[in-house]
């Protein structure tokens, strides 16, 4: 076989083989925010750090989307993104795109379904786009009170934006809506691409939801659900 056509075909299967085997050890997370103190990531990651540390979820904190290569995410089990970053450049929109293909985990928050507006591809992954808000007290109401993901949480009553989305994939699994009169607008979802596993929630504008024990039970079911039962296996494995 040329020299030529056997690297190019080994480039090609570099990003599957980078989750052909589960790993073991802690689970870690790349949380990728940002710098603005709107949506103030800088102060919830912290928070997670101390409410998931024990349990041996690891999680390095990032604030520019130049850190989606394939190298640097060969080093992780899932990508936690919570930001403002309107745009991101094509290679490292395919680096998340293959990350997550390969068998990576993906878990938009809140904002994130507003992130990446500059790449189709990238806005399908999470599975819809914010489009407009108000803010109030409510309560999302679970819909698939059975899923892993929502094994026991309550449904939980704080101030939030009162997210209304657009582009919405036909491939999603809901698993929260809010509910303000005769609409139900998704909340929560599931979907897959490739091997891997997204889990987003609209939830989480500030400290009045991050604070709340239940929404981060629901983060942490969320990411042990999205990087998939063989490295939830590995991971309960050396807890255990």
């Amino acid at each position: 076989m040329p020299h030529r056509l056997l690297l190019a075909l080994l480039l090609l299967a570099a990003p599957l083989a980078a989750h052909s085997a589960p790993r073991t050890g802690p689970l870690r997370v790349l949380f990728l925010g940002h710098t603005s103190e709107h949506h103030d990531s800088g102060t919830f990651h912290p928070l997670l750090m101390r409410a998931w540390g024990r349990e041996a979820i690891y999680l390095d904190y990032e604030t520019s989307p130049a850190v989606l290569t394939p190298a640097r995410l060969a080093d992780y089990d899932a990508v936690l993104l919570y930001a403002n970053h309107d745009r991101i450049a094509p290679e490292q929109a395919q680096a998340l795109l293959d990350f997550v293909a390969a068998g990576g985990g993906y878990v938009p928050v809140h904002s994130a379904s507003f992130c990446f507006r500059n790449h189709a591809e990238a806005v399908r992954l999470v599975g819809g786009q914010f489009k407009s808000h108000g803010t109030g007290v409510f309560k999302p109401v679970f819909t698939q009170p059975d899923h892993p993901i929502l094994q026991g949480l309550r449904e939980y009553e704080t101030w939030d934006e009162t997210y209304v989305h657009h582009q919405l994939t036909n491939d999603r699994d809901t698993l929260m809506e809010r509910i303000e009169g005769d609409h139900h607008e998704p909340w929560s979802w599931t979907r897959t691409h490739g091997q891997g596993r997204i889990f987003y929630t609209a939830s989480g504008h500030d400290e009045r939801t991050w604070a709340n024990e239940d929404f981060q039970k629901l983060l942490r079911n969320g990411l042990r659900w999205a990087v998939g039962d063989a490295r939830r296996a590995t991971w309960e494995a050396f807890l255990a």
